[in-house]
């Protein structure tokens, strides 16, 4: 195995963003998480066609959370394959973090974030700046945030691997 290296994991980051591309109610984000962790599962299997196939097919597998928290699960995946981890163990921990990042994201995105952002948009609407002034505002904080998150996650996933619920807990 051939460690990923800087350029592998920027390219997941990236492909993170499309995660959502493939849902489906049979495997909802398996086949984008997949699709995403690819670059990672190439440099590390390089020429090895069946432990390749065996990694992919495991990535394809049922995986649900919120999109967003998903790269925190996508980077400690990654860290946990490039250390080499039993395969069940890998399958496990997704298991047992898809759960909370899918309710964690819910509260923190949909019910905190969204609302607040929006309602910060609309005092400004409220105090008379135009509406494309106003609707500019709403995205670019939103965005910033969502991207923020998103980096954040895929950062600490990479750095902590399977101890990611230490990062959390020192957030909440």
């Amino acid at each position: 195995m051939r460690p990923p290296g800087r350029r592998a994991h920027l390219s997941t980051f990236f492909r993170s963003f499309l995660i959502q591309g493939s849902w489906n109610n049979r495997t909802m984000l398996g086949g984008g998480f997949a699709f995403a962790i690819l670059p990672v599962l190439r440099k590390l299997y390089g020429d090895d066609n069946d432990a390749f196939r065996e990694s992919l097919q495991r990535h394809s597998e049922h995986y649900n959370s919120h999109p967003y928290l998903a790269n925190l699960a996508l980077g400690a995946t990654s860290r946990m394959e490039e250390e080499g981890r039993d395969p069940e163990e890998i399958r496990r921990f997704k298991l047992a973090i898809r759960g909370p990042l899918g309710s964690l994201g819910d509260a923190l995105i949909w019910v905190g974030w969204r609302p607040a952002v929006l309602i910060l948009a609309l005092l400004l609407a409220m105090a008379g700046a135009p509406p494309f002034a106003t609707v500019l505002f709403f995205l670019a904080l939103y965005n910033l945030g969502h991207l923020t998150l998103r980096a954040w996650g895929f950062r600490v996933g990479l750095e902590r691997g399977s101890q990611v619920g230490d990062a959390l807990r020192m957030v909440a």
